[in-house]
């Protein structure tokens, strides 16, 4: 982002920032509201929330104020600054393949998964955040001119455990279709359907960005200059989308999810009414 471009698209980056945070935030608070969300099939979810959370909130106000910054000079500070920035992005993609990962071991070995215990899932936590730090610490070390591609790679890595483990999950169930459809095994599978379409929203977000990162550089300036819009900021607000639409999908397919928004609502408003009482109530 030039700063030129930086008056025009500002507003929008703060918008799309504001929306995430929000929206993210009432996520959270829904499953923090009923117990039974509160599953081991849903604790990497919850996870993949706060890291989309924390992007809204964090990582993306860091790296728009970098790239404002348009400063060549790397010090210290600002290298801790863009790695944890950076840290909630890859956590993000991170989660997406977890979750891709658990999905595929629960439809595979439905009553094995449920023998896991509460310990690994905390365990797996926070191994992913150790390593998406660690991931994000080695981009920004890299020469600056090798970490479009290093990103781009990692991009294709992630969306490519993504499509194989949803491929085997989808082939597995349309094998099993006439089988037993309720129960465990169904919960099981229809939450699977649910990940599978929130990774496909984060396939077709992620996806623009991380090929248009593989192309040299040379190509992106003439075909920013070409069009007169700048790529690499559209591309990254498309791919900022995906923590916006993750929860509206949870409140499509999840009923106790949906529950639990409407019951945040009507608590929300209790005070309003009482308000609005009390005036009748005085002698």
């Amino acid at each position: 982002m030039t700063t030129e471009d930086s008056p025009v698209w500002l507003p929008v980056f703060v918008t799309e920032f504001v929306v995430i945070s929000i929206i993210n935030a009432i996520t959270i608070a829904a499953f923090a509201r009923i117990r039974h969300l509160r599953k081991h099939s849903t604790y990497l979810v919850i996870n993949l929330t706060v890291a989309d959370l924390l992007v809204g909130a964090v990582a993306g106000p860091l790296l728009v104020f970098h790239k404002h910054e348009e400063s060549d000079g790397v010090t210290l500070p600002r290298l801790i600054l863009l790695a944890i920035g950076t840290n909630f992005l890859i956590a993000s993609q991170v989660n997406l393949s977890l979750i891709s990962l658990e999905r595929l071991h629960a439809t595979l070995f439905p009553f094995r998964h449920c023998l896991i215990r509460k310990w690994l899932y905390f365990k797996i936590i926070v191994g992913s955040w150790l390593v998406s730090f660690l991931i994000a610490i080695v981009l920004h070390i890299l020469p600056r001119g090798a970490l479009p591609y290093v990103w781009a790679s990692f991009s294709t890595v992630t969306l490519l455990v993504l499509a194989v483990c949803y491929i085997i999950i989808i082939v597995n169930v349309q094998r099993s279709h006439r089988s037993e459809h309720h129960g465990l095994i169904h919960t099981e599978r229809k939450l699977s359907v649910t990940l599978l379409m929130v990774t496909g929203v984060s396939v077709l977000t992620i996806l623009p960005l991380a090929v248009y990162k593989s192309i040299p550089i040379d190509p992106q300036k003439k075909s920013s200059n070409t069009s007169g819009v700048d790529m690499d900021v559209v591309l990254f607000v498309i791919y900022l989308a995906s923590c916006i639409v993750n929860p509206l999908v949870y409140a499509i397919r999840m009923q106790g999810f949906r529950k639990a928004i409407r019951n945040l609502a009507c608590k929300s408003t209790e005070p309003t009414r009482v308000n609005h009482l009390q005036p009748h109530t005085m002698p």
